[in-house]
This record gives C-alpha cells, structure tokens and sequence, in this order.
C-alpha cells in the first residue's frame, strides 16, 4: 500500500545518500592522491646527493611517492568498482521492477481476461433468460387466450342454459296449459252427456 510505498522510496533515498557518501570519499582521496603523486614526482632527483642526509631524504621523497601510488590506484580501482557496482545495482533495480510491472500487466490480463469471459457467459446467460422471457411471454399470452376462450364458452354455455331454462319453463307452462284444457274438455264433455241422455 501507500506505506509500503513511501518505504522502498525511504530505502531508495537512503541507499543513494550512502552511495554518494563514499564516492566523494572516494573522489576526494583519489584527487589527493594524484595530487601527492604530482608533488613528489622528480623529486628524488632534485636531492643533493653530496650531503649526509640525501639518502635518508631520497628514501622520505620515494616511501611518500609510493605510498601516493598505491593511494592512486587503491582508490582509483575502487572508484571504478564502486561506479560498476551502482550501475549493476542500477540495472538490476530497473530488472526487478521490469519484472514487477510484467507480473502486474500478466495479472491485470488475466484478471481482464477472466472478467471478459465471466461477461460473455452472463451475456449469454442474459440472452438466454430473455429468450426464455420470450418464451414466457408466449406461453402466458396463449394462456390468457385460453381464458378468453374459457370465458367465452362459459358465457356461451350460460346463455344456452338460460335458454335451456326458458324453454323448459314454457314446456312447462303448455304440459300445464295442455292438462288444464284437457280437464276442461273433459267438463265439457261430461256436461254434454247428460243432456243427450235425457233427450232421448
């Protein structure tokens, strides 16, 4: 996270301070040491050999050029590692967040790619559904006809029952008609018949 961050950056400056630390050192005692050289070059030559102590002063100018040199190529040689150094610490830095960032963009690829095919399958799981929706829909829009057609023939057979009803009624009312009159043709007749009779 944001900690972890400003640590590596924490270690990354820390790290180029020190580097810069000895390389100065470094410099510093590399150009003293040119500068040691420069001084005491020749100057074994320049003694008076006659005097007592020319031997003992050759030797002073020789030891301090020699220590000069071996400071010259001490620290030269370790100017140069050092420089190696941090431009190999400097590349494999740059590898290793190469490397980081490969990992990263090969996660986010594949994060993308598992993302894409989890949309297409609920793509295709949503085509699916609205096909089946559509389908539904087909299947609910028959029903409501069949109870259009229920209905219809419900109100079909009611009306045929009421006129069933009806007619039923008026067979009635003509049976009853019919035996009322029946009855009284039969008053009629008995009434006649008497009357025949007498007359005879």
């Amino acid at each position: 996270g944001i900690n972890a961050e400003y640590g590596k950056q924490w270690y990354q400056r820390r790290v180029r301070g020190i580097f810069v630390c000895f390389l100065s050192c470094l410099v510093v005692l590399f150009a003293d040491s040119i500068r040691e050289m420069y001084v005491y070059t020749g100057q074994d030559k320049k003694l008076d050999m006659g005097s007592a102590a020319a031997p003992s002063a050759q030797e002073h100018v020789l030891m301090r050029l020699f220590r000069a040199q071996r400071n010259f190529y001490i620290t030269g040689i370790s100017l140069f590692l050092l420089i190696v150094l941090r431009t190999m610490l400097s590349r494999v830095s740059n590898i290793a967040r190469l490397e980081a960032n490969n990992e990263a963009i090969h996660k986010q690829a594949v994060a993308a790619g598992t993302m894409n095919k989890t949309l297409l399958e609920e793509n295709s799981a949503l085509k699916k559904l609205s096909a089946g929706k559509e389908d539904l829909l087909e299947e609910v829009k028959k029903i409501e006809e069949l109870k259009d057609a229920v209905k219809a023939a419900e109100r079909k057979a009611e009306t045929s029952k009421a006129d069933a009803d009806a007619m039923r009624k008026q067979s009635e009312n003509l049976t009853m008609e019919y035996d009322r009159l029946l009855v009284e043709h039969q008053k009629l007749q008995d009434a006649c018949m008497p009357t025949d009779k007498k007359s005879e």
